[in-house]
């Protein structure tokens, strides 16, 4: 293991790494380490769907890396991204209407989504792969 692509890479894909291990490491805490509705859930909540936001908007300055399908510079990653920034708006828009089962629901799938786009840095073409010796 080795930090030195995270330290050779642009800033803005350092923001969006940081951002991204932001939102995993709260990640438990909001679905079971705080009672809903608490200030402490409330609170990392905003933390949470503000460093969703970065990690969201960071990606489009990412470029397709060229082995997976794309559009111009975008690839389908691009796609979960701007699917990403409509649950954050959404599952704000649940949660201040008082629909706390729509606003569980849009971040249980935003949470997967987050998840299944973590695991897939993980190959040897992406810096995430590179850090960990793939």
């Amino acid at each position: 293991m080795t930090l030195a692509p995270f330290y050779a890479a642009p800033v803005f894909i350092k923001v969006h790494i940081i951002a991204a291990l932001t939102v995993a490491s709260l990640t438990p805490l909001q679905f079971w380490g705080f009672r809903k509705g608490s200030l402490p859930h409330r609170a990392s909540g905003y933390l949470w769907l503000g460093a969703m936001l970065v990690v969201a908007i960071s990606s489009f300055w990412i470029r397709a890396s060229g082995l997976e399908p794309r559009l111009g510079p975008f690839s389908f990653i691009h796609l979960l991204s701007v699917l990403a920034l409509f649950s954050i708006y959404t599952a704000i828009r649940h949660a201040r209407a008082g629909n706390i089962i729509g606003h569980r629901k849009t971040l249980i799938a935003l949470s997967i989504g987050f998840w299944i786009a973590g695991v897939l840095t993980f190959t040897p073409d992406r810096i995430m792969g590179q850090i960990i010796g793939l």
